[in-house]
């Protein structure tokens, strides 16, 4: 392709001079907002070396902002200014390297210096000389322009050379957006302005906030305000909840409105927390707020904080079938607890009435996953985190409306496990401090015939959030290929619950058997991706597939259970297309999701009608 002709000498400011023996950078002042106005243009920030690449008819040298001849340190990176339309060019711009995430980070690029690796990039945003013309009195726009097209020919997606672009105007919106996506920062330049090789104030940094999500835990009022002043939020730290500060600014007008309508009905006075200034008035921490702020003081309080929204967990409404009442107003009214006051987890965590409440209100979702199945159960008999503990056996002053049958366990003993045949059993527990459900993947009545199979998707270190959904929708796309209906559910915690409805047909060691053998093809299929190796080291940034929990008496955590963690976190069954939609797993809990189900409908409604055939499915499509 033959490059646009560059004409770098018709430029209003374009001064003929041979190469320059010695050029320094432009450098920027610091600044604490970026600039508003159309005259100015806006960068991202690289964090990675400041650069400056001088083309010449004997190849291309690298000079750092001090000066120094780094070439040989990257590698062959130089060799890529070879392709560009020029006899000789100076180029400003960084070297990075970019990470998986695309995100340029500093300490990869001193990895890559020590190990002596390639795998450089050079983002370049400014021209200062082309072709025997000296660019420096040029306005800015117009060296971009050109760089732009001298640059046309040679970059790709993948080339060592790239364009750092920029907006004009629109400065605040950009800071938002690198501030969430967690770069550097950026860089704002009047876009007339000559080239300086000095520190200048028409190149103006700012540095990214810092970002975080906060529950609100109160707030003030003033009537100059409108109503609502700031927010108080705090932070879980070990199951406890710690002051951090107010947010007093970054609300719009109908911010001030809503939120205020929606915090009144949660007053709890008290729930009043250490350093809580007086004047807040107190909450159940139940709202989610993002915020940005710049720092944090030494008692690890937010400064400058700004409110940026709530974060908020939606779900789409369930394919219409009508609702099916499974607890009547007779079983809500058998409902009791003592000390409804008392705290589940440390002296900020809900109380044991918060989880009766829950239990009653998801119970027509829930009990279809738990009726006449092999349960066990999490309890919190005194509140205390170290008293929590696992019963899978019938106990001492159970309620005579939980039943219990017996089965011989895998070392030929004779033993009593738990099952739920109708609410009361169900509504009774709360008063038992359980927490927790957990089921076979099996009907009581069926105990050698599993009607449901789980793969746990349990991310190891350096997996995110973004990352084990991308995961679940490749394993769907596997399990469905072969005919299988795949329904997905969050654990309560970090991962995933790939469900998959089964017709009773197969005992449990052939279960385990299919269900080890599709779980290794999905595996082998995306080795960077996954393992089914549980050891730690072969977790690292790779998700577990875990398909131990197809295996007699083994258990997975129901669907709608609340988990015994701070906030009481829920495992939440979800469309698939509301999947990527959530920000939080942990915004699935005690509080919002009773509203979510009673609005939405249930999502898994049509699980038993989905069941096939396992046996099919023993070979995975490659």
């Amino acid at each position: 392709k033959t490059p646009e002709k560059l004409r770098p000498g018709s430029l209003a400011g374009a001064v003929k001079a041979p190469l320059p023996k010695a050029l320094r950078p432009q450098l920027a002042t610091i600044s604490t907002a970026p600039p508003e106005g159309g005259d100015w243009l806006h960068e991202i920030k690289f964090d990675g070396y400041r650069t400056l690449a001088e083309v010449g008819p004997e190849g291309t040298r690298l000079f750092t902002r001090t000066g120094l001849d780094w070439t040989r340190r990257y590698g062959r990176l130089a060799e890529a200014f070879a392709r560009l339309p020029c006899r000789d060019a100076i180029l400003d711009g960084e070297i990075v390297v970019i990470d998986a995430a695309g995100v340029t980070r500093l300490t990869a690029l001193q990895e890559a210096l020590s190990a002596g690796s390639d795998g450089f990039s050079f983002y370049a945003f400014d021209l200062v000389y082309l072709d025997g013309w000296d660019l420096q009195q040029v306005p800015l726009i117009k060296r971009k322009a050109l760089l732009a097209k001298l640059l046309a020919p040679v970059v790709t997606a993948n080339s060592a050379i790239q364009l750092s672009d920029h907006v004009v105007g629109e400065g605040a919106a950009l800071y938002d957006k690198v501030t969430e996506l967690g770069l550097e920062g950026i860089v704002s330049k009047r876009s007339n302005a000559k080239y300086v090789q000095a520190r200048s104030t028409t190149w103006l940094k700012t540095k990214a906030l810092l970002k975080g999500d906060f529950p609100i835990v109160g707030y003030t009022t003033s009537e100059a305000a409108g109503g609502l002043a700031a927010l108080a939020v705090g932070e879980w730290v070990d199951g406890e909840l710690h002051y951090r500060g107010k947010v007093g600014t970054g609300f719009a007008a109908d911010d001030l409105r809503s939120l205020l309508h929606r915090l009144h009905p949660l007053a709890a006075p008290e729930q009043k927390l250490d350093r809580e200034p007086r004047e807040i008035i107190a909450v159940r921490p139940v709202l989610t707020a993002h915020v940005h702020y710049t720092a944090r003081t030494r008692d690890l309080s937010l400064r400058h904080a700004v409110f940026k929204g709530l974060r908020e967990p939606e779900m789409t409404a369930a394919a219409a079938s009508e609702r099916t009442r499974l607890i009547t107003d007779a079983d809500l009214a058998t409902i009791w607890v003592t000390n409804p006051t008392r705290r589940l987890f440390g002296q900020s965590g809900p109380t044991k009435l918060d989880l009766a409440v829950y239990y009653a209100l998801v119970g027509d979702f829930m009990l279809p996953h738990l009726i006449n199945r092999p349960v066990s159960l999490v309890r919190s008999p005194s509140g205390k985190v170290e008293d929590i503990f696992f019963q899978r056996h019938p106990f001492t002053g159970m309620p005579k409306s939980v039943a219990s049958f017996e089965s011989r366990n895998s070392e030929g003993e004779d033993k009593r496990y738990l099952t739920i045949e109708d609410a009361r059993g169900y509504l009774a527990l709360a008063q038992f401090g359980v927490v927790e459900f957990h089921t076979w993947g099996c009907r009581q009545a069926q105990l050698e015939k599993a009607d449901r199979i789980v793969f746990d998707l349990d991310p190891g270190d350096g997996i995110t959030w973004r990352n084990i959904v991308a995961a679940a929708f490749e394993v769907r796309t596997r399990l469905e290929a072969t005919g299988l209906t795949a329904f997905v559910k969050t654990t309560g915690g970090k991962g995933l619950h790939v469900v998959v409805p089964i017709k009773p047909r197969q005992n449990w060691k052939q279960i385990h058997a299919l269900t080890s053998a599709m779980a290794t093809a999905i595996a082998a299929g995306a080795r960077d991706t996954f393992t089914t190796n549980m050891s730690k080291d072969s977790r690292r940034r790779r998700i577990f597939i875990d398909f131990h929990r197809n295996a007699r008496g083994a258990t997975a955590a129901a669907p709608y259970t609340l988990r015994a963690r701070a906030n009481l976190p829920a495992s939440t069954p979800v469309n698939w297309g509301d999947l990527e939609s959530i920000d939080a797993p942990v915004d699935l809990n005690y509080s919002t999701l009773p509203g979510l189900l009673d609005k939405n409908g249930d999502p898994w409604a049509a699980i038993a009608a989905a069941a096939r055939d396992l046996a099919s499915s023993l070979k995975l499509p490659k």
